[in-house]
């Protein structure tokens, strides 16, 4: 089953065509934070999904009023997916050395070295094996890129605006129609700030880790796209966007 498309329709049915006092306080909590007093019982409100593939899911309108909506259902962490060239020619853009973008290609295609430094192709290693080796180079392209202006330029392109829209999202909805949070698109900014100083031993951009979709270790046919696209992933989405809340309501 694909959760996503299912969550995508099940949060259309539950705004479109629907009065403000039909929904539930849940719900009304997120549309008044998200239209502020234009919210009321006089009109209806309308929903559909959005048919281009963006960062936006869904769009939510209220008399002349649409806002763009980016859903999360939690079964899956991973927030964004690119080709590792064209993530390398974005690090490029960002004014990131080479040197340094080649740790991080290192440790996405995860191969071993030799004694002199060079590749052995027939021996690509889990990621738990590359940081027992390598663990001193991930940190330098941690500390690299962990710089807030960098920060917020990816912020923009794996979560705000993606890398084919005009147009920034409202609101990150994560959860189902029946347990859902979210974060209005200024506050996402301030909790992935907040957590600029973590420590992963993978790579990672604050709370994000970045990563091959997957590494193919055995090879397979099927899986062998999936290790050349970069997938980057906001563990514990859910729970940080509840702690963050918490804490900026005192």
């Amino acid at each position: 089953m694909n959760y996503g498309y299912q969550n995508e329709k099940d949060f259309v049915n539950l705004f479109n065509d629907k009065y403000f006092y039909e929904l539930d306080d849940n719900s009304k909590e997120f549309l008044k934070e998200l239209f502020g007093d234009v919210i009321n019982e006089e009109e209806m409100i309308k929903s559909w999904k959005n048919k281009t593939v963006q960062k936006t899911d869904i769009f939510i309108k209220y008399k002349n009023h649409i806002k763009n909506i980016s859903l999360k259902c939690g079964h899956s962490n991973s927030i964004h997916h690119e080709q590792i060239q064209e993530f390398k020619r974005y690090l490029e853009k960002l004014g990131i050395p080479y040197k340094i973008i080649d740790k991080y290609v290192s440790y996405h295609y995860g191969y071993m070295r030799d004694e002199e430094g060079k590749l052995d192709f027939s021996n690509v290693l889990s990621s738990e094996e590359y940081k027992k080796f390598y663990q001193a180079e991930i940190d330098i392209f941690n500390k690299s890129i962990n710089k807030t202006k960098i920060i917020v330029d990816m912020v923009d392109r794996f979560i705000v605006r993606g890398r084919n829209s005009d147009y920034d999202i409202d609101a990150l909805v994560c959860g189902t129609i029946h347990d859902y949070v979210w974060l209005l698109k200024y506050d996402i900014y301030d909790l992935i700030l907040s957590k600029r100083c973590n420590y992963f031993t993978s790579p990672h951009i604050a709370c994000m880790t970045i990563g091959p979709k997957k590494r193919n270790l055995a090879r397979d046919s099927k899986n062998e796209k999936e290790r050349y696209i970069v997938c980057v992933r906001w563990n514990f989405i859910k729970e940080d966007i509840v702690k963050f809340k918490k804490s900026i309501q005192g």
